[in-house]
């Protein structure tokens, strides 16, 4: 995909109770829809009616400041500084592939959490090369659960926020415990999908 589609899918993809509960004995999988883009591999643990129970592989990210705003001004910016990153604003001047998701972390009231912007690094870069923006940095995920809901259409904020309350809902009226302080959301289709998109939020489970 040229840069100017990378760009375009990644400035869309940013704007944006269970009563019985199934037992899943699965292998690690790569998300059907992660499409052709490389995504992080995960283990279905249980699947719920509204939602699910992911065991993720250690991953890695290329991670950067995200300021709120209400025009997604600064959504934009912090993409920007993740795409020249991957378009070889980087110590070796190499070029990566775009990954899904494109993940927000999002301090709830009284977080002590930064909000942050993150691409996932993809599997073939074994080494990833150092920022030279001092503004991003590398981080390495260990490996972590996560409850995630699921859901289609072009996501806005408003709708991650709607999702992510109740799902937390649904966790509470469960018993099931999880990292209050924040939630990720999670985009990934490029602009271009009209049909079967799928966006998510997690909480991390604990």
């Amino acid at each position: 995909m040229e840069a100017k589609s990378e760009l375009l899918l990644g400035l869309l993809v940013v704007f944006g109770i269970a009563v019985t509960a199934q037992d899943v004995a699965s292998q690690t999988q790569r998300p059907s829809f992660c499409g052709t883009n490389d995504c992080p591999s995960y283990q279905l643990l249980k699947k719920y009616e509204n939602f699910e129970h992911r065991h993720y592989e250690e991953t890695r990210w290329v991670v950067t400041p995200l300021v709120q705003d209400v025009f997604g001004i600064e959504m934009m910016k912090s993409f920007r500084r993740l795409f020249k990153y991957i378009t070889g604003m980087n110590s070796e001047g190499q070029t990566i592939n775009m990954t899904v998701p494109v993940a927000i972390d999002v301090p709830l009231e009284s977080s002590s959490v930064s909000s942050t912007m993150s691409f996932f690094v993809p599997h073939e870069v074994e080494n990833p090369p150092t920022p030279t923006d001092p503004e991003i940095h590398l981080k390495k995920s260990p490996e972590f659960s996560a409850y995630v809901r699921q859901f289609g259409g072009y996501a806005l904020g408003f709708m991650y926020e709607k999702h992510a309350k109740a799902l937390a809902e649904d966790l509470k009226a469960l018993g099931l415990q999880f990292d209050e302080t924040y939630y990720v959301r999670a985009g990934y289709n490029d602009p271009f999908t009209l049909f079967n998109r799928h966006n998510e939020v997690w909480y991390i489970a604990k």
